[in-house]
């Protein structure tokens, strides 16, 4: 599904990987809440995606919806022709979408290992090679991560969806360094626990881990938003290779 309201050339654009629920929800909320013409993908939600759509031409704001599945290079490719026909540039590109899988190490089957690590690690890194050209139209763009705290405490019983964020920190750096002479900034974001759908697969850990979080509650999808329209707005100039936690300051599996 392609669709598309009210493009103004000359508005600041935003493309959101995963952004028809949860945190790329909130996230495509607030990014046009602050300006930003969004384009919005996703892959199966299309109950989800048509609810945010209504919602965002209530609001009368610019916004582009493409479906494609960013494990699928052509799909990924087709996604990008579609963003140069209809804009020509991105300002901004927050790689969030991602799956998750329960299932012990000692049962991994390879075909879930590589279905994620294809979504959540050579999905992401496909998006932000076949959007470059288009940032490199803009002063100042920025590319963002959506991590995990798993990455860096682990996760018993999740080893896919931790080597997949884990490989995603490298990519922040790298980029980082080697997109400072485009001017480029590259950040990650780490939620911790947040209220989303994706967190309610993990409820036992999740009840466990309410323990150890010195602020006593998990977080909510607008807080991760707002961290990352900061990092994705003019303010920040020169933040760039982080992987900023938002986790309550739980710090340990």
């Amino acid at each position: 599904m392609f669709m598309t309201h009210a493009l103004k050339t000359k508005q600041k654009t935003a493309l959101v990987t995963g952004g028809s629920r949860g945190i790329g929800r909130a996230i495509v909320l607030r990014l046009a809440d602050d300006g930003f013409r969004v384009i919005v993908n996703y892959n199966k939600s299309k109950k989800e995606v048509l609810e945010l759509a209504k919602t965002l031409k209530l609001k009368n704001q610019d916004f582009l919806v493409i479906r494609a599945d960013i494990s699928k290079e052509k799909e990924v490719k087709k996604m990008l022709e579609t963003v140069k026909k209809e804009v020509g540039f991105l300002d901004v590109l927050v790689n969030n979408a991602g799956i998750i899988a329960t299932q012990p190490f000692c049962d991994l089957k390879l075909n879930s290992f590589d279905k994620i690590i294809q979504t959540n690690l050579r999905g992401n890194i496909l998006v932000a090679k076949y959007a470059l050209p288009f940032l490199k139209k803009s002063t100042g763009s920025k590319i963002i991560f959506i991590l995990s705290s798993s990455a860096f405490v682990g996760s018993s019983s999740q080893f896919a969806y931790v080597v997949s964020k884990a490989g995603l920190i490298g990519a922040v750096r790298a980029l980082a360094l080697e997109l400072a002479s485009s001017n480029i900034l590259v950040n990650g974001v780490v939620p911790g626990y947040i209220n989303t759908q994706m967190a309610s697969l993990v409820k036992k850990q999740m009840k466990a881990g309410l323990k150890k979080i010195p602020l006593s509650r998990i977080g909510e999808p607008q807080e991760v938003a707002d961290l990352v329209a900061f990092l994705a707005s003019s303010k920040n100039s020169y933040i760039t290779g982080q992987c900023i936690h938002i986790n309550g300051a739980r710090f340990m599996a």
